[in-house]
């Protein structure tokens, strides 16, 4: 029977995060015409993602602290009706600060899905099992990518933006109902109470995480393998490929569609390597960090317009990065109780969006101000030439932001590694 309820509550959570992933995205597919549709600039197209983003961040330690207390399936259901509120006033809105306050609700909900549903894996599961199902689920959830760019993108380009976004509101009503039809909260152990929601407790529990080395090396984890594709598929991936290197719509769409079939492929991988290999964790994140960042640097110093081999080839790259973000998670729960899981993974969850937060808004105002510096000179030259806001040379500077990022990320994680390896040289998780 446990069995048997953990596989309904799971699978039931894994549908509203696949939900939450489509509601995530749509507006990296929407963003050119958002762009027309408000007469925006780059750094006021990338407020719509950022400002979503940046309330996913915040409210990833309060949320965790709620989780703790009233457990996961109350949070799915408020944040499945939060993201389609939120689409629905995107649906109506008319200028740029309509559309923010419709992201910043999506944004709101999706930041009480995915740590809710990590927690209802590992109350329902645990061991190699938990660590496996943290994998397949959270990358099988990256689908929900191509459903905001294909399904979604061709209901955007045949029906318009109304009745696209109004569409996308309606599946996070129905995911709404079904966790509140299929989902039970999770186990705990025999005599775990939830902790008391109260300032004193809630500020005692997240110093408590802090001062955890687990809970920070996790949080170094997160932030140097999830922003790079993250930022790809929510604002700059399109503008970069349809613009910058010329491709067409469909194909700039198939490739990044294709990042989520590699990301479930790497997935998978990650998820076997983790339950039998443990130890090579710390070398597999190091590596897909630096392997992106060397990525975007051959495409970003490739002289003329990169070739699709190339472009392929980093997008491939991007696909296979995004999912070992969630190792992450498999070291907050070996350093991690499961009464304190929810508010760790919270503090955790903030280290990806956190960087994929700097990165968008800075190539933003980058765009901008090279924009701007070119057009001065320009005129001042006596050329009456154009210039793009989103072309190759704007954009072979900017991208250059998310690489800095990411070496900050492995700075930080290699820092909290060493810590972390003398306090428990034991581990699997700390050993080289």
């Amino acid at each position: 029977m446990k069995r048997t309820s953990g596989f309904i509550a799971v699978g039931a959570a894994a549908l509203a995060y696949l939900v939450a992933v489509t509601q995530r995205s749509t507006m990296g597919t929407a963003s050119l015409l958002a762009a027309e549709r408000f007469h925006t600039n780059a750094q006021q197209l990338a407020s719509l993602a950022v400002m979503q983003i940046f309330v996913y961040a915040v409210m990833q330690i309060p949320v965790g602290f709620l989780l703790d207390r009233f457990g996961s399936r109350s949070l799915l259901i408020f944040g499945a009706l939060t993201m389609g509120s939120g689409q629905i006033a995107v649906a109506f809105s008319d200028n740029l600060s309509q559309a923010v306050v419709g992201r910043l609700l999506v944004g709101l909900g999706d930041a009480f899905t995915f740590i809710s549903m990590i927690r209802l894996i590992n109350g329902w599961y645990s061991g190699r099992r938990a660590s496996q199902l943290q994998q397949w689920i959270g990358n099988l959830g990256q689908l929900g990518q191509v459903l905001s760019a294909v399904p979604f993108g061709a209901v955007l380009g045949l029906m318009g933006w109304q009745s696209a976004f109004l569409g996308i509101a309606a599946a996070s009503f129905l995911a709404a109902i079904l966790v509140y039809a299929a989902v039970q909260n999770e186990r705990v152990a025999s005599g775990e109470k939830p902790h008391p929601l109260d300032f004193k407790n809630i500020r005692e529990q997240f110093v408590t995480n802090l001062a955890n080395p687990g809970t920070r090396f996790a949080f170094w984890v997160h932030f140097s393998t999830q922003s790079a594709a993250t930022v790809f598929v929510l604002l700059w991936g399109f503008p970069f490929l349809e613009r910058a290197e010329g491709l067409d719509k469909p194909l700039a769409s198939t490739l990044i569609s294709s990042m989520v079939f590699v990301g479930i492929a790497m997935g998978l991988f990650y998820g076997w390597l983790c339950g039998a290999h443990p130890h090579l964790r710390y070398r597999l994140v190091v590596s897909v960090s630096l392997i992106v960042a060397g990525a975007w640097a051959v495409v970003l110093l490739w002289p003329t317009v990169a070739p699709l081999w190339l472009i392929a080839t980093l997008v491939a790259i991007l696909g296979g990065a995004g999912p070992a973000s969630m190792i992450a998670f498999d070291f907050s729960k070996a350093y991690t109780p499961i009464q304190r899981l929810g508010s760790a993974n919270g503090i955790v969850n903030i280290g990806g969006f956190l960087a994929t937060l700097i990165t968008m808004y800075l190539v933003g105002v980058s765009l901008d101000i090279l924009h701007g510096w070119r057009v001065q000179q320009l005129a001042a030259g006596g050329h009456a030439a154009s210039v793009g806001l989103y072309d190759l040379e704007a954009f072979r500077i900017a991208m250059w932001i998310q690489i800095l990022v990411i070496l900050v990320g492995v700075v930080g994680l290699r820092r909290e590694h060493r810590i972390l390896s003398r306090l428990h040289p034991a581990e699997p998780a700390t050993q080289l």
